[in-house]
C-alpha cells in the first residue's frame, strides 16, 4: 500500500515536470520523481527501476551542477 502511494507521487512529479515551463524546474521536478521511484523500488526490492531512476537521477543532478556552475561563471565574468 505504501509503495503504491509513493509510485503515485512518483508519477505525479514526472508529469508535473513535464509542464514545467523552465528547464530547470524540470530537471528538480523529475529529479524528485527519480527520488521516490528509488524509494518504491527498494520498498518493493526491484533492483531494476532503482537502478535506472537512479542513473536518470544522476544525469539530472550532473545537468543542474552543471549549469549552476556555468551560470556562475557567466556571471563572474561580467
Amino acid at each position: 500500500m505504501i509503495a503504491e502511494l509513493i509510485g503515485w507521487v512518483a508519477t505525479i512529479f514526472r508529469a508535473w515536470g513535464m509542464f514545467a515551463k523552465r528547464a530547470d524546474i524540470v530537471k528538480y521536478l523529475v529529479s524528485i520523481g527519480n527520488l521516490f521511484w528509488m524509494i518504491n523500488g527498494i520498498l518493493t526490492s526491484n533492483a531494476p527501476l532503482i537502478a535506472s531512476n537512479a542513473i536518470c537521477l544522476a544525469a539530472m543532478m550532473w545537468e543542474i551542477v552543471h549549469n549552476k556552475i556555468k551560470h556562475k561563471k557567466e556571471q563572474n565574468s561580467l
